[in-house]
């Protein structure tokens, strides 16, 4: 059974996760590899051989376990409960190493000594680690068991011979100051309020860290859908269109006149020839046309006004101007036949009939802004240069020409400045051209006539 749509999408964002996640643990893994020497050293010096015999083998596990997951993801072995595993062995031999400490010492140290020397921050510090797996829940079960595992420390302690527990405030009130600060400050005493103090930070900090992953998560995810939103609306509106709709309040601004270059691209004897196809492969047909017509708008910086049937209207200089319209309309013309040229040598190939685009382009100025209601708004390109060049592509039937260009836009484009006359190799120049509907005359240049 096929995953739905939505269903892969979030795959694949579940999958950039897992790379980034292999990436982060890495870095990780570069940074274990050079503290461990260090850290091996700083044992060494501050315990002294024998005591930091007993540390070595379990620092050897620790990276051994740090190198694990990096190993499982790499191979494509790592399933989800490898986090709470590994974080799970991480804690334990912490932990055990908090309370095997004591026996390594030369001079005999009172267990709940090493209560009140700071060793919980080595806890904080995996569960700080464990931002590295993007994994909410993971983060929550190294807090827990960080603070279990603490708490069991705590309990293992207060059953030792000569612990002192809680002494309570009224008992300590009742004492002389010296006696009772003597017997606050006892090696041998439990701060169990402490103890508290140190669960409530673990679990509020692996809570914490959590709320942040999965924020940072459902921000990675509400980014994605936007630009999943932002590649369906590109379907439906050329991508420089989705720019200025995406950047701004008002992104296409006020109505206003202002000089575009127009293009029309349609098949010639469309309407015959899909009289005698199915509608399978007239639909297939039209989307093959569309889209080719459709990369090279987009390559020359055009804009899709709209599909009108097999027509393509296509506007260069809209929303925003620029200072090579006409240019780039002139260029995709030669390109849009060139990919029709190309498209029938393909179609002749797999035993299909030549296909014949017409196609016209006029420079003047439009009337632009939004038409419709509060419930669809379309940006329409209006006006007599719309007109125009709809009629230019109309007299490609006449002249038997596959573009027909108005000598408006050759003019335009030479006034840009850009290096127009290689695009007129292969036009003809024709003057006073008769458009239908129109009582002035055109003059015109045209290809493949």
């Amino acid at each position: 059974m096929m995953d739905s749509p939505a269903s892969a999408w979030r795959q694949r964002i579940e999958a950039a996760f897992q790379r980034e996640q292999l990436r982060s643990q890495e870095v990780g893994l570069r940074v274990v590899v050079v503290a461990l020497p260090i850290i091996v050293a700083w044992i060494t010096f501050e315990n002294g051989i024998p005591g930091a015999l007993i540390y070595y083998p379990i620092i050897l596990v620790l990276a051994l376990l740090l190198a694990a997951p990096y190993l499982l993801r790499r191979t494509g072995r790592f399933a989800p409960w490898h986090d709470y595993v590994f974080s799970t062995l991480y804690v334990a031999l912490v932990t055990l190493l908090l309370v095997l400490r004591p026996a390594a010492e030369v001079v005999e140290v009172p267990p709940p000594l090493y209560l009140h020397m700071g060793n919980e921050v080595y806890l904080f510090i995996l569960v700080a680690g464990a931002v590295f797996t993007f994994s909410p829940r993971a983060i929550l079960w190294t807090g827990l068991f960080s603070a279990a595992a603490w708490s069991a420390v705590t309990v293992w302690v207060l059953l030792q011979p000569d612990t002192i527990g809680d002494i309570p405030d009224s008992y300590l009130a009742s004492l002389p100051p010296e006696e009772a600060i003597q017997l606050m400050t006892d090696p041998h005493r439990v701060w169990i309020g402490k103890w508290i103090r140190q669960v409530v930070g673990l679990l509020t900090v692996s809570a914490a860290l959590a709320a942040f992953v999965r924020l940072s998560r459902g921000l990675v995810f509400r980014q994605a859908q936007a630009e999943r939103e932002r590649a369906n609306l590109s379907r439906y509106f050329s991508q420089n269109m989705v720019d200025e709709l995406a950047r701004a309040d008002e992104p296409l601004g006020p109505t206003r006149r202002q000089e575009v270059a127009v293009l029309f691209a349609d098949i010639v004897g469309f309407t015959s020839w899909s009289a005698d196809h199915t509608p399978e492969e007239v639909i297939e047909m039209l989307r093959d046309f569309h889209g080719r017509m459709e990369r090279v708008i987009f390559e020359h910086g055009g804009t899709i006004d709209k599909y009108i049937g097999d027509a393509v209207m296509a506007t260069f200089g809209t929303p925003r101007p620029s200072r090579s319209d006409a240019t780039n309309a002139l260029r995709a013309a030669h390109a849009m036949v060139a990919a029709v040229e190309e498209w029938n040598e393909h179609r002749r190939q797999s035993g299909g009939d030549d296909i014949r685009v017409g196609i016209g382009a006029h420079y003047g100025a439009v009337v632009l802004g939004d038409i419709g209601g509060d419930q669809r708004l379309e940006f329409a390109v209006l006006g007599d240069t719309v007109n125009v060049a709809s009629r230019l592509e109309r007299l490609t039937r006449a002249l038997s020409a596959v573009a027909v260009l108005s000598d408006d836009l050759v003019r335009a484009a030479r006034r840009e400045g850009a290096e127009v006359e290689p695009l007129m190799s292969g036009l003809r120049y024709l003057e006073q051209q008769t458009l239908r509907g129109r009582a002035e005359h055109s003059n015109i240049w045209v290809l493949g006539a």
